[in-house]
């Protein structure tokens, strides 16, 4: 009897005691199925140098083609006005000269600004450099037994302008504002200005003795500092 008591309490001990282990396990399971993990990062970087010889505007004498050469300087108002011809060269033009006698004369050279790059141009400034051995774009000098105080208020009657876009109009001296920049000063706030690729837009450089400005008592000579355009392949 009390052997089968003492079986009977065995099984049944070591029933729970299987029971127990079990569920000891299935917690050592789920614990070791806790303790590991892993994150997947994906990190990504992209770089992109693009060909600075695809951005290229040049100045051209023609609008539809390319083409270096000599710009000749239309006169207006006095045959007494002498000029000499310009030259362009990719991106630079010298030789806008001009004589002038009296106010109320100006010269203007005309050529283009063409985009030859595979991307659109914004035009974002236009700046005036110091002439030479000046704190200003446009020096006046005193010839010889001129004055040069008179000289110097005479000066100021005398403005280089820049006309950049297709409307402005050389023998009534006018433009359209909404798409052509008219400057007499550097100007870098310059916005929505955009020249498409494989087109042109025209430049007009004008050298103005204003009517009304004062007069000197002799020969006197200007010097002005260059001007820069510039563009850029991006708005912003």
């Amino acid at each position: 009897m009390n052997s089968k008591r003492t079986r009977r309490r065995y099984n049944k001990n070591s029933k729970i005691l299987i029971i127990m282990v079990l569920t000891v396990g299935v917690i050592g399971l789920s614990i070791g199925f806790s303790a590991f993990s892993n994150n997947l990062n994906i990190n990504s970087t992209a770089t992109v140098n693009p060909d600075p010889s695809n951005f290229k505007v040049l100045f051209s004498t023609q609008r539809d083609s390319l083409q270096a050469g000599e710009v000749e300087g239309t006169k207006c108002c006095s045959p007494e006005i002498v000029t000499e011809n310009a030259t362009i060269t990719g991106t630079q033009i010298s030789g806008i000269n001009a004589k002038f006698t009296q106010p109320n004369q100006r010269v203007q050279y005309t050529f283009y600004a063409r985009n030859e790059g595979k991307y659109d141009a914004y035009l974002k400034a236009i700046n005036y450099d110091n002439a030479p051995d000046s704190s200003v774009p446009i020096k006046c000098i005193a010839g010889q037994g001129t004055s040069q105080s008179l000289v110097d208020e005479a000066c100021k009657g005398i403005k280089v302008n820049v006309f950049v876009g297709n409307s402005y109009n050389y023998k009534n001296d006018s433009y359209n504002p909404d798409d052509t920049i008219f400057t007499s000063t550097s100007k870098t706030d310059i916005n929505n200005h955009k020249l498409i690729k494989k087109t042109a837009e025209q430049v007009s450089v004008q050298i103005h003795y204003y009517v009304n400005s004062k007069v000197a008592d002799g020969d006197f000579t200007v010097s002005i500092g260059d001007i820069t355009l510039t563009y850029s392949s991006s708005n912003s």
